[in-house]
């Protein structure tokens, strides 16, 4: 039985009313038990409010009376506090301790063992404990404070009462007795517990509820819930202020499973709906529903009739308005019988229905006659479906038409074939124009495909040496990453550069570069393993990344890499050379950082170059730590330059025939904030490194200048200092310009030069910068000489007002007789020249007398001092130190 809309809309008018009647039931009854339950958490928090303040006014009370009995006496005695003290306790057991503090600081406390630490403490350390006990000054009455810990990590809250002396009539201040509150004590005599972490009305209440309390007292700074959750004052609670002896503390409570929850009784009134609901609406249905039964039941038979007309007329439409043809075969007399469409399909003239066999074959392409006749025997014999295709030969060109048919039996017993025809000419031109569509897509695919295959070698091949590049190279440590740990095995990674090949490339071009690259990939492709990958990374870098390697296999490897590279190629008649250096890391197993392999590889290479090149180094944890301790050396110069760490420290020259004071050297010192004062080579390579030196040079510089006007301010003659000055920073095109500003007295200040900068090149800006140098009124000292290779050329030209010899020089010069004669030459050249010497590194008076009879004009060195800060160099100034003495 279906419904209809004469029982449908009675059914929902009714089920709508219930409904209606039945959530405004339900709605009063939810407002109804939610006002029921907010009244019991009131009746709960007033009780609760109550028991709190009775425990805590009891307390009080009891502690009122020991200090009325000082205010009374004017002090107490230690015993007679102890006996009041253990008697009050004893009556009040959630108090845990009793103290008395004159002038707001412990003197005496019970229980004393337990609390002996308190004794000396003031009550004024803490925010909290200030606070209460500056509200029980105010009011002069008990004031409760802040939840303290207790030294058995329980807890109490701290009760201050105010001790007032009235020796003239005036109320005085003598102190308070403070006493801290069992915090156990005081939730159990609320019957409060506490469960799954938040505050709960202990068993026994009608409705439970779920509590929090927290003080209130000062409004300005309401502290979290000290019993129960911060999370119960923020959902919808009721609220209840307990007022307690100098402070007020703050109910909340929301009934467990909160106000929001349905009430016990909504699923029995749920179902009596229902059941209304079913004994109204099932009639309704029952009964509307069969009087439309009967209604469709004669509505549909006659629907039935008129479609059956209609069908059969739309039938004899279709057939005389498309392009189908309708034939019948007899089978036993294989006589025809054809509609006109047939006959136009087959390009004849219609015959009244039955075209004899001589016709029907006229028309038929001689390569289907066969064919349509085999399956017309096969339906006559074997009662097959009769379905073929055959083309018709016209004058207007070839047509091709489709036939299906079936075999009927008659109600005459007599069997035929009925069927139709079509032309699908049209079919087959488009389905031979998509087969040949598909050829053409299918070319093309594989055209893409080719283009695709040749794209992706390209994007992970590097073109000139035809091995894996970067992206291969990650896509396969991508691939080690996402292998199973319990199969996984080491992994190297051989991360090598080429020595020398920027040479080649410069002096014989890119095309010699590339030939190197070649020969160098092919090297690593012949000595690589089956299972190795090989990639070029950029430039003249390379990678072999070696999985599972055994023991000795990746030395051996480098070392026949090595080999290989050192041979001399040919290009085009010239013998190209180069190297290789090689980084050298392995990952162990599951536990390898493959992200990191590359990195290390990294700094082993480094290691490898800054050994000699033309080697292998393995990345070890020590390697990492010195890398990483160059790298914070790094950082903290950066910061130390920015925080004013670097100074000047002084070391003093004298003159070797008086032994008088003559000159001193700035020397950079770094006052680390960790490591205390550091000499230079603690820093000065790495500083090299950041390319810092420059701005180190100039700081020592300044720092001098300001020393040198404090000394001459101070009446101390130094007439000469001397500073270090970097082959990078006399390349400075600004370093005029800086020193322009400078103020100092000319020959006062020298710049020390290292050696190495003039070994006979023609550096257009160095010659520029030393001769205005010179103009501006400043010496040059040849720092280091005797190291390098300057020629006597170069002396000339530079024109230095000193020339300072090496330490590595002056040292041996007692006992070496070769040593002792090369100064004697550089002091009779600089003599000859006109040019003045410093010997540096004068350890002994020993080496400061023959450096004087060998001619030496300056004497430097621990022998006399070491390097000073600027306060003891103007100490020895002052004191006019002399060695003669």
């Amino acid at each position: 039985m279906r419904f209809t809309r004469s029982s449908i809309i009675p059914s929902l008018v009714a089920t709508l009313i219930l409904l209606i009647a039945g959530h405004v039931y339900q709605t009063q009854n939810s407002e109804n038990f939610r006002a029921a339950l907010r009244s019991d958490v009131q009746s709960t928090l007033g009780l609760v409010e109550a028991q709190i303040q009775a425990n805590i006014d009891s307390n009080t009370v009891a502690l009122s009376g020991l200090a009325n009995d000082i205010a009374i006496d004017g002090d107490i005695t230690a015993s007679r506090f102890a006996a009041l003290a253990t008697a009050i306790m004893e009556r009040n057991p959630g108090i845990r301790r009793i103290s008395l503090a004159p002038d707001g600081v412990v003197s005496r406390v019970m229980p004393s063992m337990e609390n002996k630490r308190m004794a000396g403490t003031r009550l004024d350390r803490f925010y909290s404990q200030r606070t209460a006990s500056q509200r029980a000054q105010a009011h002069g009455r008990a004031a409760i404070g802040s939840l303290l810990v207790l030294p058995d990590s329980s807890r109490g809250f701290d009760v201050y009462i105010p001790v007032f002396l009235t020796p003239h009539g005036m109320p005085v201040l003598w102190g308070f007795v403070e006493a801290v509150i069992d915090e156990s004590a005081v939730y159990l005599g609320a019957n409060l517990t506490t469960v799954a972490g938040r505050g709960a009305v202990a068993a026994g209440r009608s409705t439970p509820v779920t509590l929090g309390i927290r003080d209130v007292s000062d409004p300005a700074n309401i502290g979290d819930a000290f019993f129960g959750t911060n999370a119960t004052f923020h959902t919808g609670p009721v609220l209840q202020d307990v007022v307690l002896p100098g402070g007020t503390w703050q109910l909340a409570g929301v009934p467990v499973g909160g106000f929001d929850r349905r009430p016990d009784n909504q699923e029995q009134i749920g179902l009596m709906i229902l059941a209304c609901a079913m004994i109204v609406i099932v009639p309704i249905v029952l009964t509307f529903g069969l009087m439309g039964e009967r209604r469709r039941a004669v509505t549909a038979l006659d629907r039935r009739n008129q479609e059956f007309l209609a069908m059969s007329q739309r039938l004899n439409l279709a057939l005389e308005c498309s392009s189908f043809g309708v034939w019948e075969i007899d089978l036993e007399t294989r006589l025809r019988t054809w509609d006109d469409r047939m006959y136009s399909l087959h390009g004849l003239v219609s015959r009244n229905g039955a075209p004899g066999p001589t016709c029907w074959k006229a028309n038929i392409h001689p390569d289907d006659l066969p064919h349509a006749e085999e399956v017309l025997n096969n339906t006559v014999m074997f009662l097959e479906p009769y379905q073929t295709d055959y083309r018709v030969v016209l004058p207007s060109g070839t047509r091709h038409i489709r036939h299906i048919g079936a075999v009927n039996m008659g109600s005459d017993r007599r069997k035929t074939v009925t069927g139709l025809s079509w032309d699908i000419t049209e079919d087959v031109r488009l389905t031979t124009a998509m087969m040949e569509a598909k050829a053409f897509a299918e070319a093309q695919t594989a055209k893409l495909a080719a283009a695709k295959d040749r794209i992706e070698h390209n994007a992970l091949h590097d073109p000139l040496t035809e091995l894996g590049n970067r992206r291969m190279l990650d896509a396969a440590l991508a691939a080690l990453l996402d292998r199973d740990p319990e199969r996984a095995t080491d992994v190297a990674v051989l991360h090598l550069d080429l020595d020398r090949f920027k040479q080649i490339n410069d002096t014989l071009g890119h095309a010699a570069g590339d030939a190197m690259l070649v020969h160098a990939s092919q090297v690593l492709k012949t000595e690589a393993g089956p299972g190795d990958l090989v990639a070029r990374i950029g430039g003249d870098e390379f990678v072999v990344l070696v999985p599972n390697p055994v023991p000795g296999q990746l030395e051996a490897l480098s070392e026949r890499i090595i080999a290989r590279m050192r041979q001399p190629v040919d290009y085009h008649g010239y013998s190209c050379r180069f190297g290789v250096s090689v980084g050298i890391a392995v990952g162990r197993g599951a536990d390898a950082d493959l992200r990191r392999l590359l990195v290390n590889a990294d700094i082993a290479l480094y290691r490898a170059k800054e050994k000699g090149r033309n080697r292998y180094e393995f990345f070890s944890e020590a390697l990492q730590s010195e890398i990483v301790n160059s790298k914070r050396i790094g950082d903290e110069i950066l910061e130390g330059i920015e925080r004013g760490e670097f100074t000047a420290w002084y070391q003093p020259q004298f003159d070797a025939e008086t032994l008088t004071l003559c000159g001193v050297e700035a020397l950079i010192r770094w006052n680390h904030p960790r490591d205390g004062v550091l000499t230079p080579d603690r820093f000065l390579s790495i500083a090299e490194d950041l390319n810092v030196v420059a701005t180190l040079d100039q700081i020592v510089m300044e720092r001098a200048l300001i020393d040198l006007m404090h000394w001459t301010a101070a009446g101390l003659n130094i007439p000469r200092i001397s500073v270090n000055v970097s082959a990078r920073r006399l390349r400075d095109e600004t370093l005029l310009d800086s020193l322009s500003g400078l103020a100092f007295t000319p020959g006062q200040l020298c710049f020390e030069l290292v050696e190495a900068i003039f070994l006979d090149g023609d550096d257009e800006i160095i010659t520029a910068n030393i001769a205005g140098i010179v103009a501006l009124g400043i010496d040059i000292e040849l720092d280091d000489f005797g190291t390098g290779h300057t020629s006597i050329v170069s002396l000339l030209k530079i024109k230095p007002k000193r020339l300072k010899i090496d330490r590595q020089l002056v040292s041996p010069i007692t006992h070496a007789p070769r040593e002792q004669a090369l100064v004697r030459a550089i002091i009779e050249i600089g003599r000859s020249l006109g040019i003045g010497t410093v010997a540096e590194g004068v350890e002994t008076l020993a080496h400061a007398e023959m450096l004087a009879v060998l001619g030496c004009d300056i004497l430097q060195g621990y022998a006399f001092s070491k390097p000073l800060p600027a306060d003891q160099l103007a100490d020895l100034a002052a004191a006019e130190w002399q060695l003669a003495s």
